[in-house]
């Protein structure tokens, strides 16, 4: 079995690190940013070739962000199709919002949209991470081949709350209801505030919520920007521009 695994934070980051011992067993192959790409969600290195530097048996470090990482993975460095992907251990939380925003989660998408099972790992922080349950969470879960149970072209965004959870929940990403607040300085830039979990429009049953209450929570991603039927009045302005 042949597993690629990625992140966003770098090819030296402690929470990748923790997941190649954890799948030590495996035959793996890892392929991650240079540096830190927190955020870059789907993006792609458009402008700058894309180097690729050998650190070591079976790892790859990319001038590019974790999407690049997956699609030159597949393309040209790998020496067959992956039986799975797993993108992680990302230190925070990827949850409702953010995993639009997120390249953890944008890593492990870009393989579904090869048909490829992927997961996406990430702890919410409380300190200093603690990637030791992720990881034994993600070696259990190839042992007990949990990728052949992903439905095709699917990610699973895995998250689990700071120390041992009290068990898994199966959720649907949540909706903030409002963004983090902005920090104005005095020369009139801005930066985002400090990150901390949103409370959710929904009530009950998001993976935000299976976090707050000590759980960890497995959500079953469709990447796909599916076309909604269109209401009629939009309909009728079409007709109007030709």
């Amino acid at each position: 079995m042949l597993v690629l695994l990625v992140n966003d934070d770098g090819i030296h980051e402690p929470g990748l690190l923790a997941l190649e011992q954890a799948l030590s067993g495996c035959e793996t192959f890892t392929v991650a940013p240079m540096g830190h790409c927190s955020g870059a969600g789907m993006s792609l290195g458009l402008y700058a070739p894309l180097s690729v530097m050998p650190c070591g048996p079976g790892r790859y470090a990319v001038t590019g962000t974790p999407v690049d990482c997956v699609k030159i993975a597949l393309a040209e460095l790998l020496p067959r199709t992956p039986d799975l992907v797993i993108s992680g251990i990302n230190p925070g939380a990827n949850l409702g919002n953010n995993i639009w925003y997120s390249g953890t989660v944008a890593a492990a998408t870009e393989a579904s949209f090869w048909n490829v099972p992927a997961i996406a790992i990430s702890v919410e922080r409380s300190g200093e991470p603690d990637f030791r349950h992720a990881a034994g969470l993600a070696g259990r879960m190839v042992d007990r081949g949990v990728h052949r149970a992903i439905p095709v072209g699917m990610t699973l965004n895995v998250n689990l709350p700071p120390g041992a959870p009290l068990g898994l929940k199966l959720t649907r990403p949540g909706s903030f209801q409002r963004e983090v607040p902005f920090i104005r300085h005095p020369d009139g830039s801005f930066s985002y505030g400090p990150y901390e979990l949103q409370g959710t429009r929904e009530s009950g049953g998001t993976d935000v919520h299976a976090i707050l209450s000590g759980y960890g929570s497995i959500s079953v991603l469709r990447p796909a920007r599916e076309a909604m039927p269109a209401p009629r009045e939009l309909e009728d302005w079409c007709l109007t521009l030709f």
